[in-house]
Formats: structure tokens, sequence, C-alpha cells
């Protein structure tokens, strides 16, 4: 009858899917061999089909091990465990002549491993022989209850609360010591923050096969992305930096107080640090690199005839009127006025721009029109029939040569040339006009 157990019990083996075998129970498969029969229990409960068994010689090398069979509600050892190969002297493979050897329990639902009967009270068993395969004589009955207790307590404690940018930390604190440490970013006992990332990380502590877990928080950085970057203008006076998280130290050329000062720095590239620490204590330092593009020179406004020129290169133009309401946005660097009065132009490149001082536009007539109240003669204008406050004679460099209220306006000391005439009307109307002497 024992013999047909057997055969069951291999039957059984053979069908059932193999869970994978725990990286302890590795051994080496010898010509010598007997086979280890009973059941097993950890902690009063029958043990799982996903759990394993295996015999440890004196020396701590694995001799053998198999997975638990359940059938029936019954969780059945059939453990193989070999022998030294005597061809082989310089490999401990197995169990030597009359050698002790120990069994192990690995509890898969916990990834814990436990000895017999704990890993606090080990005991050894005797009467290894070979029987090439056959059942151990003292180990036959497959009706013997070996209960595996799990009286081993593992502690782990880190208690880690680290910035993303630090350096890799040292674990410490599994109890007891002797352990290894592992879990994501872990090597050689070391975290890596930079590795793990920002969240909470899982650490496993592993002593002797028994588990225990903590967690370790890596805080993510502040968002400290500068908000004014540019690009800036070598005549923009000054710019309050911003970034999206506040409350950090900006510095840099440029840079007073949290004011970055185009101006006074100039045309070029220029790098802004912002040193921050957040509300959980990570630091960190950004280089923002910033551009300040060279702004049109100042532009002047001259006036030829009826239209309005001006003299700086821009890649565009707008002209506005006495109030800086817009009356041209173009590419032209000229402007057709449709009434008197003060204007000014603004010059665009590189995004950045100047703005002119006011320019006072009058039409001008020809004193030879037949409308004309004015009267030139060779060396004297006539003014008839106009209430004028003042009259103005300017060269064509918009120079004052004359300026008279009275109604004959004396030309014998200009010299020949082209001149223009501004009359200042009493109803604030101006006319202007072109003469030649």
């Amino acid at each position: 009858m024992k013999v047909h157990c057997t055969i069951v019990g291999l039957l059984v083996l053979s069908q059932q899917m193999l869970a994978q075998q725990p990286t302890l129970f590795n051994y080496i498969p010898t010509n010598q061999s007997a086979t280890f029969y009973g059941q097993a229990q950890i902690d009063g409960i029958i043990a799982t089909s996903n759990d394993w068994i295996a015999a440890f010689d004196t020396s701590g090398n694995c001799a053998g091990a198999s997975q638990i069979i359940v059938n029936s509600g019954i969780a059945y050892i059939n453990l193989v465990i070999y022998g030294d190969d005597a061809t082989s002297t310089t490999i401990d493979e197995g169990i030597n002549g009359t050698e002790d050897f120990y069994l192990k329990i690995y509890d898969y639902s916990n990834g814990i491993y436990i000895d017999f009967p704990s890993s606090n009270n080990v005991n050894s068993f005797s009467g290894w022989t070979n029987t090439n395969g056959a059942p151990l004589p003292a180990y036959s009955n497959i009706g013997t209850v070996y209960n595996f207790i799990n009286t081993f307590s593992v502690n782990l404690s880190l208690n880690i609360n680290i910035c993303e940018n630090d350096q890799p930390v040292q674990l410490t604190g599994g109890i007891p010591s002797g352990g290894f440490y592992s879990g994501n970013s872990v090597t050689a006992g070391y975290f890596n923050p930079n590795i793990a990332g920002p969240g909470s990380h899982i650490i496993e502590y592993n002593y002797n096969g028994s588990i225990a877990i903590d967690t370790v928080n890596v805080f993510g950085l502040a968002d400290a992305t500068l908000l004014t970057s540019g690009p800036f203008c070598d005549n923009d006076s000054s710019v309050n930096l911003i970034s999206s998280t506040i409350g950090g130290i900006y510095s840099g050329s440029g840079v007073i107080s949290n004011v970055f000062f185009p101006s006074s720095v100039g045309t070029g590239s220029y790098w802004i640090s912002y040193s921050l620490t957040d509300s959980n204590q990570c630091s960190q330092v950004v280089n923002n690199l910033i551009i300040v593009n060279q702004s049109p020179n100042s532009p002047t406004i001259v006036q030829n005839g009826n239209l309005l020129e001006c003299n700086t290169i821009g890649d565009n133009y707008i002209w506005y009127d006495s109030n800086m309401n817009i009356v041209q946005n173009s590419l032209n660097s000229t402007f057709n006025p449709l009434n008197n009065g003060d204007y000014y132009v603004e010059v665009f490149n590189n995004n950045c721009s100047n703005i002119s001082d006011s320019f006072t536009f009058s039409f001008i007539s020809s004193l030879n029109e037949k409308k004309s109240h004015i009267h030139q003669c060779e060396n004297k204008i006539e003014i008839i029939g106009l209430d004028f406050i003042t009259a103005y004679v300017f060269d064509i460099n918009a120079s004052i040569c004359i300026s008279s209220n009275k109604k004959s306006i004396n030309l014998s000391s200009l010299k020949k040339g082209v001149y223009f005439l501004k009359i200042d009307l009493t109803n604030k109307e101006t006319r202007t006009y072109k003469f030649m002497k």
C-alpha cells in the first residue's frame, strides 16, 4: 500500500501546475538520493500548492527541493534529497554520509522562508542514506505532519522623506541587522530619488527569507519656470521677474532685488539664476537664458512737401495723431496726412520699438495760386486780407530765417534758394507756403 500511495503522489505532482521555484531552493541533482515523505502545515494550516519545501546540509547548501502536492485537502511532501557526488570533490552538492539535514519551507502567500519547526528553534534530521530514490526508512510515512511555525519577526522603519534632486541615501532601519534591501531604484543598499521620481515607493527588507516593508516618500520639485523670459529690448527701463512659484531669489547681470534692467546691460544674452526652496524644503537653482535685442534709433520726422518721412530704418512703422490714435500702420516710412496737426511715428525692429517726438504738419500751398492772399515780389512778401499773429520764414532745414507780425516782409537778407512761409492766423489756423527767391 505504501508503494501504491507513492505512485499516486507522483502522478498528482506531474499533473499540477508548478509555481516558480524560490531562488534559495536551487540545488544540484546527483547520482545519490533518497525520498522524504510527510504532510506540511504552516502555523497549523495546510500548506498550499504554491509553497515549496527543501532540505539543506549542515553547510547551508540546498540538497533538494520540491513543490507541495495538495490532494483532497492534504498537503503532501514528496522531497528527493540528494547526496554528494563522490566524483566531484570540489563541490558540495548535498548530504555526506551521516551528515544531518534541515527542512525549510517557502510560504508563497507571505513571501517568507520558515525553518522547521521555526526559525527560532531549528531541528536537525539524521539518518539520511542513499536509497537510489526510494523512501528514507525513518521518513517514509506520508501521514506524519510537519508543522512549520512562523515565529520570526522582521521589522523595517525607514522614516525617509527626500527630495527628487537629493543624492542617493543609504537605507537603514531593518531589524535584525544583516538582511538586504530591495525595491524601486535600490542598488547596493542605497535608494536613488533621481531615478525613482516623485511619489511613495515600497522598500523591502529581507532577512533569511522573512520580509518587512516600508515606504520612502520622494517630493517633486516646485515649478521654477521663469514666466518673464523675454526677449527684451535695450530701451526697456526695468522688468519685474516672475516665476511659476514665488518666494525664490533671482541673480545675474542686470538683476537688482528681483528686477531686471535691460537698459543697464545692453544688447546680448544673459543668464539669470532663480534659487528656490519650497514648502517641502526642497531646494533647486534654475538657470534661464534671457536675450536683449537692440531697439531702433530714436526716429525723427521731416516734411517733404505734403508728405511726412521717417529717417529711421525699421521693419514697420505706426503713425499717430496728437491724441496717440493710430492713423497708419504699414511697412512704409512715409505718411500723407489729411489734416494739419501734430504727428508721431513709432519704428519697430526685432520686436523692439522707439517713438519720435511730435512733429507739427501744415499743408504747403504755392504763393502763385490764384486764391492766395499772399503776393511775392523780388525782395518782399505782401500778406493781404489775413488776420494773423506771426509769420515765419524757414529754410529747407526748418531753420527760422525771419519772424514778423507785419503785413510786408523784407526778403533782402535771404540768399537765393527754396523757402517756406508759415502764418499763424488769429483763428488758430496755420497756413504754409513754398516759395523761391
